[in-house]
């Protein structure tokens, strides 16, 4: 198989690829159920690795999150921004009413997701035409 080839079955996989994991993950949360969740630790993550030379800021550290469904107490856990959260603040999240553990912070919007989608449409749309 030859590397022209290779590409662009890579293209295809990237264009397909993306598609359907943003319409599954878009399908998934609409059911999920909002909720009010309390930070209960901000915690430094070494794992994250910072670039001196570039200033974005990084999701660098690690929040856990509490949240109590059917008298159950829950925790969830996000990369976020120290300044983002504080130990106390109170969050809206939401959950999966079948498996309250499975978590979604924020909405997910169908615009995001068609621009994210979109996005990798046109990587994989240029890695694929690059190719020939």
């Amino acid at each position: 198989m030859n590397k022209a080839v290779i590409m662009r079955i890579v293209g295809i996989v990237l264009i397909l690829g993306s598609i359907v994991f943003l319409v599954v993950s878009f399908i998934n949360t609409q059911n999920y159920v909002k909720t009010e969740a309390t930070v209960v630790s901000v915690e430094y993550d070494p794992t994250v690795i910072y670039d001196p030379d570039d200033d974005t800021t990084l999701d660098d550290h690690i929040v856990t999150m509490e949240y109590v469904v059917d008298g159950k107490t829950y925790k969830t856990e996000i990369h976020a921004q120290q300044s983002a959260y504080s130990v106390g603040q109170k969050t809206e999240i939401r959950y999966d009413p079948q498996s309250p553990q499975n978590t979604a912070i924020g909405e997910m919007s169908l615009p995001l997701l068609i621009g994210i989608c979109a996005a990798d449409v046109v990587i994989g749309a240029i890695v694929l035409f690059k190719s020939k």
